[in-house]
């Protein structure tokens, strides 16, 4: 695969970007006042900010309020120094910025000369008296000492209140493979968005996942924002997280790691304890190294470093986690026709043609004989059945009738991430980064297609790529502009590997005129005894997404009010193939011989599907912002956040009008279709046909009623009317009761819209008329379009189709209601306490419903066979019509409590404990995503109940400690090396467990129809001791009448909750502390107390194990780790 190098792309990138363009979010501001002794206002107070750790000069002024406002601060520590003649200058030392902090710093100004001076530490966690919003910081200290199990950010997002997850407990080293499931506030997690230094880092067909996974080592710190932000954040309704990289100083540093994981280290689960069975493959060897320092050359530029900085970030990450093969194959003794002891028969006489039969007859067998010896005749073999037998799609047994092998999946990642930070003035300063991330992973059969054997398998390669260009201009001391240009893109390319191409000779035609590109061998499924499928479906599969965002922002003080206003635009282009298998695929059940290889041998198979076209979408989506923040400083315990943003959010549409929906509207009841006797294809006479533009497919017939292309009369680009009216207000208040910053009142109001993601459409590109596929019963490998019963040509029929696609009448864009009240208490220096209700509403919320019904009457018959599902539909011509809504109403209530301290400046600690009840109608599973069908499509009420990650009690806990003992000023190098430098960290969590989705399965676990969930009647109480085998009273269940649903409530039942605590030991050898120069070795372990925690329960009603426990999250994991900072 071609590889964009670091260099080139990023030079190329700043071409682009240097002259235009801001990201937001990733900066902090520091506001204050100045007073005289008195409490009055002192204007024209010189306010001079110094980063201490770049030496960078920020200078602003106090307005005649005797205030002054300083936006655009990168993070970090600084220095602010307050002067005016005739009063004494004032310093506050080590006032900490985290990303998108706005911090106060207020000087009471003491009467003396500029000689004289003042100098007060800042204190380390201080009150937020600036803002009314919920959010929470993830410091630096916790990202590079809070272990994480795969080392995945994700992990560390949850560490706040009113976080819910049921993220996996080891991460994968891929953003694909990585687990997003976390839901802020109960809203749904394809709802978040993800920022680095304020560009996009989002990967929108992806259900709200990352497009790069950035290394921990490479990330300075992150904020969560939970509930009414500002206006200048937008484009999602539930969590921002927003991300800042490293950036170099004036000194230089490096870094070096590796660590390890190791399935020897590992303790097994509960489970496989029980069943003897030991440890699968599963290791991790993360390693990389960074530096960063002043771009200068001696005497020539930059001498003072102070202008040009740079951090250059290199990682690797190779993984395999293991897995097994454990499949029944074809005896190679077989191949030739002689089954052994296994008995077959010659196909009955109601199966064949004549002349078929006759081919039997020449060999002196007859219909429904059995085979002499179980021996096929030569004769009779299939010639393309030996030739791919000979080509090896299948393995030899290793033992017995089976073949036992590995089923490893390696994946390697390489990331390479560069940033660079330039002051040209103290006026004008710019910042970008680059990240190239190539991912490659390997699979032992191939991915997402049900193949069991080795012999077809693929690769997955996933590049993905982040860059930023910023630039900040302070026009005055009170008017300040940012700009930016931001990108993010991935690539996917899945490519089939091992034996797939077609052997010469090989004489299988395909149903399709269209050119046969990729040259494969078709799928070949045993159903029958023997169970091999061999499939690589609808291989290779690629998918390119590009995201362009530039964004415009203006900080302005005025008086009292500091002013913030800006817009963005952004550009969303996605290529991405359609799932289509044209190379085709045969089935054999052993409808004729009794057995499905017997059949293969003949060459008899019971169905043959293949694609018409494989081709890809090109999807596009624009969307716009205006918004405008007002920060009004009401008085000096008073201030207001006002805000108002307005979101342009168009839907996704295709760029070549390649699509189609369904239209209700459109059906016209006169050309209602006519289908043939047995109700499974339409009629050649019927009225609504059309032909398709695809050449490919012209000759084939398609049943068009109802059905709207996009841009043809009147059908929308996008195949649902946009929405303009996104204008949402937000509203946040911070109240100083006492005016000594020790207690604030915080509360606020905003309204949040969701940027719809795309899958809906994408869902919508297989539609008629842009793809068909053939499906041929009864047919021989070397003619599929050929029937074995009639001996006659086939004609492909005109198929009653499914359609998937979007509800035109509502389709508004989701839209949150937030709200909070809540108080912050500082309880002492360094230890901050916050108590708040947070809550929202929610509305326009999407989901998958059924559309094309049958009347209720008519369920029993369909589970029993009386009815005929496509006969007894109100849109004949189409079997199933799942249209995506924005028709649900959800909400959340909750209490937050916070705690953050830094203690004795060796202990850093943070709890937070959420009780919280969320209800989220039809969302189901455990991912609480968009585009989840509906369970019964005829009441949506049916699936009232609360979220999939509703969990009524959360409790966390992180903390760093730095243990003191012989860690002291004058304990010695030798001691603090020797003795000394220990450190302890831990992530604990305490929290009960999220609802279950308990189904019916079986015969009526759909009630007869498509995209539907039944549930079973409750007649008794479920709850129980909660034990492995009876979590829940299994025996109060019942099967309903044919036909009926179920009553009992959905997510009416928990499973189980969780006590865990992951728990790391470090230990530094000190070679310089003025340089901080250190060996770290880290033994972190994850389950450290190896408490069997139990996690799913099986829920459907007819499975033999309903209500039995049937997993644990993960026994203790131990990673080793190693690192060299100087």
């Amino acid at each position: 695969m071609h590889r964009v190098s670091l260099r080139t792309s990023f030079l190329t990138f700043a071409t682009l970007g240097v002259s235009v363009f801001q990201a937001f979010g990733q900066q902090a501001t520091i506001v204050g006042t100045a007073t005289d002794p008195s409490g009055g206002a002192v204007p024209n107070v010189s306010i001079t900010i110094t980063n201490s750790q770049t030496n960078q000069v920020t200078r602003v002024a106090t307005n005649t309020e005797g205030q002054y406002l300083a936006p655009g601060l990168q993070i970090g520590h600084y220095g602010v120094r307050a002067e005016i003649a005739g009063f004494k200058k004032a310093e506050r030392t080590d006032v900490v910025l985290a990303v998108g902090d706005r911090t106060r710093v207020d000087f009471r100004l003491e009467i003396g000369t500029a000689q004289e001076s003042i100098s007060v530490e800042a204190t380390p966690v201080a009150v937020q008296s600036e803002s009314g919003e919920i959010s929470d910081v993830i410091t630096g200290a916790q990202v590079s000492q809070l272990s994480t199990n795969g080392r995945s950010i994700y992990s560390l997002a949850i560490l706040t209140a009113g976080a819910s997850s049921n993220m996996a407990d080891f991460q994968s080293a891929t953003p694909v493979g990585g687990d997003s499931t976390v839901s802020f506030n109960g809203l749904r997690s394809s709802h978040n968005i993800y920022l680095i230094d304020g560009g996009e880092n989002l990967d929108r067909g992806g259900a709200g996942g990352i497009s790069v996974m950035p290394s921990v080592d490479a990330i300075a710190e992150f904020r969560q924002l939970t509930s009414n932000y500002s206006a200048e954040y937008g484009l999602s309704s539930a969590g921002t997280m927003t991300m800042v990289f490293k950036s170099g100083t004036k000194q230089f540093h490096a870094s070096g790691w590796e660590f390890v994981r190791n399935e020897d280290l590992d303790a097994n689960t509960y489970f496989r304890n029980a069943a003897g069975v030991a440890n699968p493959l599963n290791r991790l060897n993360t390693y990389g190294f960074n530096v960063e320092g002043p771009v200068f050359i001696p005497k020539l530029y930059n001498v003072k470093k102070e202008k040009t900085f740079f951090f250059y970030n290199m990682e690797w990450r190779k993984a395999v986690t293991g897995g097994a093969l454990n499949t029944t194959v074809p005896l190679t003794s077989q191949y030739g026709g002689n089954m052994g002891s296994t008995a077959i028969h010659v196909p009955n006489a109601n199966q064949l043609s004549a002349a078929q039969i006759a081919r039997f007859n020449a060999a002196g067998l007859a219909p429904g004989q059995a085979f002499p010896n179980n021996v096929i005749p030569t004769s009779l073999l299939d010639p393309n059945a030996q030739l791919l037998l000979k080509t090896g799609i299948f393995p030899g047994p290793t033992s017995g009738n089976k073949f036992v092998g590995g089923n490893n999946a390696p994946t390697n990642v390489r990331e390479e991430l560069f940033r660079i930070d330039h002051h040209f003035t103290d006026k004008f300063w710019l910042f970008g980064h680059w990240v190239d991330e190539s991912i490659m992973s390997a699979y032992g059969t191939s991915m997402w297609s049900g193949d069991n054997v080795p012999t077809a398998s693929n690769t997955f390669g996933n590049p993905s790529y982040s860059g930023v260009i910023h630039a900040t201009y302070t026009i005055s001391p009170t008017l300040l502009n940012e700009t930016s240009f931001n990108y993010n893109g991935n690539r996917i390319a899945i490519l089939p590997q091992g034996v797939i191409a077609r052997p010469p000779g090989l004489n299988i035609p395909r149903l399709f005129s269209g050119p046969n590109d990729l040259d494969r061998i078709p799928g070949i499924n045993l159903s029958g005894a023997t169970g091999t499928n061999y499939t690589l479906n609808w291989m290779p599969w690629n998918n390119k997404a590009d995201d362009y965002q530039i964004r415009d922002d203006f900080s302005w003080t005025k008086g009292a009010h500091q002013l913030k206003f800006g817009g963005s635009w952004a550009l969303y282009k996605k290529i991405q193939d359609l799932f289509a298998n044209t190379e085709g695929g045969f089935t054999f059940n052993g409808q004729y011989t009794g057995n499905d290889f017997a059949d293969f041998l003949l060459g008899y198979s019971s169905q043959y599907q293949e694609a018409g076209v494989k081709d890809s979408g090109k999807w596009n989506n624009q969307s716009w912002a205006l918004y405008a923040q007002d920060n009004w400083k009401v008085s000096r315990k008073l201030t207001l956040n006002l805000g108002l943003r307005w979101d342009g959010i168009p839907h996704t549409y295709e760029a070549n009008n390649r699509q189609s929906n369904f239209y209700p509207s459109l059906y016209d009841l006169s050309k209602r279709a006519v289908l043939t006797a047995d109700g499974s294809t339409i009629s050649p006479s019927s009225p609504g046909l059309g032909g398709s533009p695809n050449d490919v497919l012209k000759g084939y017939q398609f049943y068009l009623n109802g059905i709207g292309i996009a841009g043809q009369n009147g059908t929308p680009a996008g195949l649902v009317k946009n929405y303009w009216g996104a204008i949402a207000p937000r509203v946040g208040f911070a109240y100083d009761p006492v005016g000594n910053g020790k207690t604030v009142i915080r509360g606020g109001f905003g309204v949040m819209y969701e940027r719809i993601q795309g899958n809906d459409v994408y869902n919508a590109g297989p539609n008629v008329p842009f793809s068909a596929q053939v499906t041929f019963n009864n047919v021989s490998l070397s003619n599929p379009n050929v029937s074995l019963l009639s001996g006659q040509t086939l004609v492909a029929p005109i198929t009653i189709a499914d359609i998937t696609g979007l509800a035109y009448s509502d389709y508004k864009s989701p839209a949150s209601y937030q709200f909070s009240f809540g108080v912050q208490q500082e309880l002492g220096k360094g230890s901050v306490v916050s108590v708040s209700y947070v809550g929202n509403t929610n509305r326009h919320q999407n989901d998958y419903r059924e559309t094309n019904l049958p009347a209720p009457s008519q369920l029993a018959g369909l589970i029993n066979g009386t009815a005929v599902y496509n006969s007894v539909v109100p849109y004949a011509g189409f079997h199933s019509i799942r249209l995506s809504e924005n028709a649900i109403n959800s909400h959340y209530n909750s209490l937050q409590i916070n705690y953050h301290g830094r203690i004795n400046n060796s202990l850093s600690l943070q709890g937070a404990y959420t009780l919280s009840k969320s209800f989220d109608p039809v969302a189901q599973g455990g991912n609480a995503q968009d585009l989840q069908n509906v369970s019964n499509p005829y009441d949506r009420s049916y699936d009232n109940g609360p979220s999939p990650l509703d969990r009524r009690h959360i409790g966390l806990i992180n903390f760093i400690y730095q243990i003191p003992a012989f860690n002291g000023k004058n304990t010695s190098r030798l001691m603090k090396s020797t003795l000394g430098g220990w450190e302890l960290s831990g992530i604990g969590t305490i929290e009960t467990g999220f609802p279950l989705n308990i189904n019916l399965g079986g015969s009526q676990g759909s009630n007869g129809l498509a995209n539907a969930t039944n549930r079973p009647n409750v007649n008794g109480t479920v709850d129980t001791p909660h034990t492995i085998n009876a979590w829940f009273g299994a025996s109060a269940f019942s099967l309903p009448a044919l036909g009926a649903w179920g009553n009992f409530p959905r997510g009416s039942v928990y499973g189980p909750g969780r006590h865990n605590w992951n728990l790391s030991l470090f230990k530094s050898f000190v070679f310089s502390e003025a340089r901080n120069s250190r060996l770290e070795f880290r033994a972190e372990t994850f389950n450290t107390f190896n408490h069997t925690q139990f996690q799913n329960v099986s829920s459907t009603f007819t499975a033999s194990d309903f209500g039995h426990v049937t997993s644990t999250y993960n026994p203790r994991n131990i990673q080793l780790g190693v690192k060299l900072m100087f």
